[in-house]
């Protein structure tokens, strides 16, 4: 920041703001930080080419996320989160891409307290798979700090929003044991205390779930990470609704689709896949989430149809992120399932009175219907799946009263369906 008055102005809005958080007055702590946000933005639009500017602001939108959170302003958390994540994409340093990661993992937490499963799912898979690449072209002792940290945070994620256990435990263990290999030498766990909320995180989750699959030789060992780490254990009924989960590898089995649920799952234990889109490599990805859309009609239960569609939507979102030409020059064909696979989760929460969930597929379909549009104009199918899941968003809109939202669907339905009045 070239002007050094507003550089102070900013830094005492940042103390200020700090203090106000120290003795908890968060409403005072979160406003000095908005209004420190607007000063450096003004920088950057003047001083577009100064990184400084650029990542000091991402940092304090990373802070002020984490306070709308605590204070449970969840959406305002989305919103600044997201700018954060936009900030440090635009830095040209080394270890950009960590920060980024950070942020967005960050999100995912805020996207699963909200009961936003779709969007937390994405986030966490994201972020997870940002560090194991970066482990790839750096495997340092920093790099799989990182990576833990964000694996810890994700593996809550998942086990928030009924994710596969298998997975979710399996970020857990993967986390904790990257965690013991640095902090455990010498018969002692010297956990630095920035640490201490991922091993909360992962210790919970797998407590829980090993807990719940009876996998009694684990559960003391993340019983001691957990509580080690100032964490406490969690009560019996956590874990009795832990045993209500069901794997993908249950849920493809009880749907006769036995050759994916030996290729794309694996036992818990050993590891392997962290998130769904470690089930296969990106490329086939597409391809198996449509098997997994099209699963979910012969599904037993409301369980195994919800599991579905989130893999199917994690596969096809991480798909998505890694721009595969596939969903740029074939979305006629497979954002047809996505959006099948979407629109029946949201459904589903829908039934069951859970509004934010089906309201987090509706926003996910404004993306995805968007983009079938075209291929709506010569495809008949992509046409009436966009417009079934159109209406479906208008009706929900409706309900909710957001007039803007349900116009916009009713402006899809007139396009791909002119002569309806």
């Amino acid at each position: 920041m070239a002007d050094r008055a507003l550089r102070h102005a900013v830094l005492r809005l940042m103390e200020d703001g700090e203090r106000r958080h120290a003795r908890g007055d968060q409403p005072g702590a979160i406003d000095a930080y908005e209004r420190a946000c607007v000063m450096v933005r003004e920088a950057i639009e003047s001083e577009p080419r100064d990184q400084d500017n650029v990542q000091q602001l991402g940092a304090m939108l990373y802070t002020l996320g984490e306070w709308q959170l605590n204070g449970g302003d969840l959406d305002a958390a989305v919103d600044t989160l997201t700018e954060a994540e936009a900030a440090y994409g635009r830095l040209r340093r080394p270890g950009a891409g960590q920060l980024v990661a950070d942020v967005v993992i960050r999100r995912a937490r805020v996207h699963a307290m909200a009961g936003h499963p779709l969007s937390a799912i994405s986030d966490a898979q994201q972020a997870v798979l940002a560090c194991l690449d970066r482990i790839e072209d750096d495997p340092g002792r920093q790099a799989r700090l990182d990576a833990a940290r964000v694996l810890g945070m994700a593996s809550h994620v998942q086990l928030l929003i009924g994710a596969d256990p298998d997975i979710a435990v399996g970020a857990a263990d993967w986390a904790l044991r990257e965690f013991l290999g640095a902090f455990g030498a010498g018969g002692r766990f010297a956990l630095p205390l920035e640490y201490a909320p991922a091993v909360q995180a992962a210790g919970t989750t797998a407590y829980v779930l090993h807990a719940a699959a009876g996998r009694e030789d684990l559960v003391p060992m993340a019983r001691w990470f957990l509580t080690t780490a100032g964490g406490r254990v969690p009560e019996d009924g956590i874990v009795a609704q832990a045993t209500g989960l069901v794997t993908l590898a249950w849920a493809l089995d009880s749907v006769e689709r036995h050759g994916p649920a030996r290729t794309l799952t694996a036992p818990a234990r050993d590891v392997r896949i962290l998130v769904p889109a470690m089930r296969c490599s990106r490329q086939l990805a597409p391809a198996h989430a449509v098997m997994l859309s099209d699963a979910q009609i012969d599904a037993a239960g409301v369980m195994e149809e919800r599991l579905l569609a989130l893999e199917a939507h994690a596969l096809f979102a991480g798909a998505s992120q890694a721009q595969l030409p596939a969903m740029r020059y074939e979305f006629g064909h497979f954002g047809q399932h996505w959006a099948t696979a979407v629109v029946n989760f949201g459904q589903r929460h829908l039934e069951n009175e859970l509004l934010d969930a089906a309201l987090d597929a509706a926003r996910w379909l404004t993306g995805i219907v968007g983009q079938l549009l075209l291929p709506a104009m010569i495809d008949p199918k992509a046409r009436l799946v966009a417009l079934g899941c159109a209406r479906w968003q208008h009706d929900l809109y409706t309900r909710t009263a957001d007039k803007p939202a349900a116009a916009s669907a009713a402006e899809t339905i007139a396009l791909l369906e002119p002569d309806a009045s």
